[in-house]
């Protein structure tokens, strides 16, 4: 009998010779492609932590492989990709066989977010190396996206709500107790004293950690109103107005997560959120920089990004693009970065009745310098490129990987995770450059990172002593860049 169906492997055919694990990936495959980069990370740092008595853990290289790769597919559960581990080929490559439980796997990111926020900068400069950032026309853009918090809205509450969830809490402690203590004397009656009569019952346990939660946010609450009364005194030089200080008393905080804060998202709903923050370069939308912060605008993150930026990459970008959210920091961010041309959107520049001798009179010389700038073409054409730099790095995080949302709690572990969400989406445009039709060694490239950084000093050097001389900072002119520079680097 013809067969008109193609003939697959029968499951239960043994293999005369053992294959090796890779070999059940095709070719380029993104596991493939993490694992090479692992393999040449140094994570003594993590290594350092762990001590040599007692049973062995789990090698880092193999937990950081997880848990990139994982992010990298939009899977960052630890119960899930410990479920992976015994299902999929790509994770148990990554995992030489074995199976991290997941609380093995939660337990190693949360105790190394620090560290991994090291690896991002390798990361970056490998991607330099690959060429996906131009290192002498670093021309980035900054905007922040509302992620939510993992708190629920409804146990935000105000000073006042605090005390009265605390009093309801302490009603529902003595009452657990004092029905404990009837149940103990009638079973004493009943049995004798035989059971120790210390333990306390899980609903009791999980009450108590409710209560400590209560008086911790309460603390924080109180602190955060001294702090903003304080803030007052000092930026204005005056006692707060009762309109300030009815606002002030309005604060809210949650008990779930009290880091994070009532933000209002894009489509109008207020939620407890916080506020991430990216620098994005424009030729390949890689993420240079990455922060979160628990503040609801961006007034105070142009140069906090900037600097970062500046850090990451060995040296200031060229240009820097960022919307009208961050313009408070506009005149701060020019003095402090001299060689960086930025573009911060002014609302007055869409006005019809524009009057520029009048506002002239009003801004100050930064500032009418910049709005002059954005009303030429080229100045309209470079505060563009914001739009199709940053946005499609954010959508692709928030949609494609599903990353709307945050598992971790508290503004440093948020932040780390953050990060790790970063990584992810900068190891998916280097896997899709080495496996593209130019194909790039990933290994000379990241054997070079330290050639690089010194170039780069080397190049931040000379922009320096032209800026200082008062001539035009043109990186592209220095020889180290004229000259071809990834030639020299990979």
């Amino acid at each position: 009998m013809k067969i008109k169906f193609k003939q697959g492997m029968n499951h239960n055919q043994e293999f005369l010779f053992p294959k090796k694990l890779s070999e059940f990936l095709p070719e380029g495959h993104l596991a493939k492609t993490i694992r090479e980069i692992v393999d040449q990370l140094n994570l003594s740092k993590i290594e350092e932590k762990y001590s040599e008595i007692g049973q062995h853990a789990y090698n880092p290289k193999i937990m950081v492989g997880l848990l990139f790769y994982g992010y990298s597919k939009g899977i960052r559960s630890s119960r899930k990709i410990s479920e992976e581990c015994e299902n999929r080929f790509d994770f148990i490559f990554l995992s030489d066989g074995q199976r991290p439980s997941h609380d093995r796997i939660s337990d190693f990111r949360k105790n190394n977010l620090e560290e991994l926020k090291d690896i991002f900068k390798i990361i970056v400069l490998t991607g330099a190396n690959l060429g996906l950032v131009k290192i002498g026309n670093i021309n980035t853009s900054i905007d922040g996206a509302k992620v939510k918090a993992n708190a629920s809205p409804k146990l935000s509450k105000d000073e006042d709500g605090l005390l009265r969830l605390l009093l309801k809490t302490n009603e529902e402690i003595n009452k657990m107790l004092s029905e404990a203590e009837q149940v103990d004397n009638k079973e004493d009656q009943k049995y004798g004293r035989d059971k120790r009569g210390d333990e306390l019952p899980k609903k009791l346990k999980s009450k108590e950690s409710r209560k400590k939660a209560i008086e911790e946010a309460l603390e924080k609450l109180k602190k955060q109103k001294e702090e903003a009364r304080a803030k007052i005194k000092e930026e204005k030089n005056r006692e707060p107005t009762e309109c300030e200080l009815k606002k002030i008393n309005k604060m809210k905080i949650n008990t779930t997560d009290s880091d994070a804060k009532f933000m209002q998202e894009r489509n109008g709903v207020i939620k407890p959120n916080y506020n991430a923050q990216l620098s994005v370069d424009a030729k390949e939308q890689f993420i240079l920089a990455n922060d979160v912060v628990a503040e609801c605008n961006d007034q105070h993150q142009l140069v906090a990004m900037t600097k970062q930026t500046k850090e990451n990459m060995g040296k200031s970008p060229k240009k820097v693009n960022a919307d009208n959210g961050y313009y408070p920091e506009l005149e701060k961010a020019v003095k402090e970065f001299p060689e960086t041309d930025f573009y911060v959107d002014d609302r007055n520049r869409r006005k019809e009745d524009l009057n520029l001798k009048e506002l002239k009179e009003k801004y100050n010389e930064i500032q009418f310098k910049n709005l002059k700038k954005l009303l030429t073409k080229q100045g309209e054409k470079q505060y563009k490129k914001r739009m199709h730099t940053v946005e499609p790095p954010i959508g692709n995080l928030k949609h494609n990987l599903g990353y709307r949302y945050f598992l971790l709690r508290g503004t440093d572990k948020v932040s780390g995770e953050f990060n790790l969400m970063c990584i992810a989406h900068n190891l998916n445009k280097i896997h899709k450059k080495i496996s593209g039709k130019k194909k790039t060694n990933l290994a000379i490239a990241m054997s070079n990172i330290q050639k690089t950084r010194k170039i780069m000093r080397k190049t931040q050097r000379i922009g320096e002593k032209n800026w200082m001389g008062g001539e035009k900072d043109n990186l592209n002119q220095s020889p180290l860049i004229k000259n071809n520079f990834f030639s020299i680097i990979l």
